[in-house]
């Protein structure tokens, strides 16, 4: 059996932890070897041993923290430049002329404790803050890709291929026909995709966007009557009060549609849809069932877990950009299935009194 090979995650987490338990087992022997420690002891003690049980646990928390193998590693860096930079204090300070104190060994190793966490708290702020930096880049550059580069390549594909249709409309197999038609709606698709991808983009900048309180109700209304005119075989049952506030903005209709365009696509009988809304104090319920086959197993698990793997991912960006969308609101996304259909429910946040003597002063006249 092969030992596993040493990365810098696992050299940097070790050097830690390592730190931690020396510290740790110095702080203990001196509080062993003192006969009657006084409370200024004790707490001298308290306070190295916390951080130094920190360092410790960084075996279980800095692997989980957020950061890569090269970040952690770094961290680990400025947790050795904290140790060095305290015993440096404590060194400067011990040659000063003063009493000698039993209390001493307690102050350099609590010292140490408090530099090399400090050290590490500090670095690792720091990597967070450089990977929050790249991630933002990266989404700025992708959706920049999606929205432009890609979606103008697809319109010129697009318009090569409405020419290649008219040939094969009048001179063209039905084969030919049959295949251009499939291209044609491939095509359209991932255009479509390019637009979500311009409204995860908003989703994601939920604090330049003006929320206020909006009455859903009329937004319900409104996607059931465009699902059922572009799709009249479907049917839509309401359940609904004649008003109920919720605290959102023009995304909210997004939600409504992709939710109700997903049921109805994805649909193998005739669509049925069943769309209610509860109130229970601030909190606002809007449960869209259907009549479709369940929801796949793996697609709820990637919901829940909040990320995709190479083995389980969901089909399109459809219910992502409603669950981003909905937590940006401070609200939630609850998935339900069972052999009758599957039940997505919106749980939204209603307006505070402080909403609603806003609202009131806008519409004063």
């Amino acid at each position: 059996m092969t030992s596993p090979a040493l990365t810098k995650q696992s050299l940097g987490t070790g050097y830690v932890v390592a730190t931690g338990v020396v510290i740790t087992g110095a702080l203990l022997a001196h509080g062993i070897s003192t006969v009657r420690p006084s409370l200024i002891d004790m707490v001298i003690l308290s306070v190295g041993l916390t951080p130094a049980l920190a360092l410790v646990a960084a075996n279980y928390w800095l692997p989980v923290s957020g950061l890569s193998g090269d970040q952690i590693w770094t961290a680990a860096e400025w947790c050795g430049l904290g140790i060095a930079l305290f015993t440096l204090i404590k060194i400067v300070v011990l040659l000063a002329p003063m009493p000698q104190s039993s209390m001493i060994p307690s102050i350099l190793a609590s010292g140490v404790a408090v530099g090399g966490f400090g050290g590490i708290l500090f670095g690792w702020l720091l990597e967070l803050r450089r990977s929050r930096r790249r991630l933002a880049q990266s989404n700025e550059v992708l959706f920049r890709v999606l929205r432009h580069d890609l979606r103008n390549n697809l319109n010129v594909a697009l318009g090569h291929l409405g020419e290649l249709q008219r040939e094969t409309a009048e001179r063209g197999s039905p084969k030919s026909r049959a295949h251009v038609e499939q291209l044609s709606g491939t095509i359209d698709g991932i255009i479509d995709t390019t637009e979500k991808a311009r409204q995860i983009e908003f989703a994601f900048d939920a604090d330049r966007r003006a929320q206020e309180p909006i009455d859903l109700v009329p937004c319900i209304r409104e996607q059931a009557k465009q699902i059922t005119q572009s799709h009249p075989e479907a049917t839509v049952e309401l359940d609904l009060p004649e008003q109920s506030q919720v605290y959102a903005d023009w995304m909210l209709d997004i939600v409504f549609r992709n939710v109700v365009e997903n049921a109805v696509v994805h649909c193998e009988e005739t669509p049925t849809l069943y769309i209610s809304v509860e109130e229970h104090g601030r909190t606002v319920f809007v449960h869209i069932g259907d009549n479709c086959p369940s929801i796949p197993q793996h697609e709820r698990e990637v919901l829940d877990s909040g990320e995709e793997t190479q083995l389980h991912h969901s089909k399109g960006v459809g219910l992502w950009l409603t669950t981003w969308i909905v937590e940006s609101y401070g609200g939630a996304v609850h998935l339900t299935t069972s052999d009758d259909g599957n039940v997505v429910t919106l749980e939204l946040c209603g307006p505070t009194i402080l909403d609603e003597i806003r609202q009131t002063l806008r519409e004063w006249p």
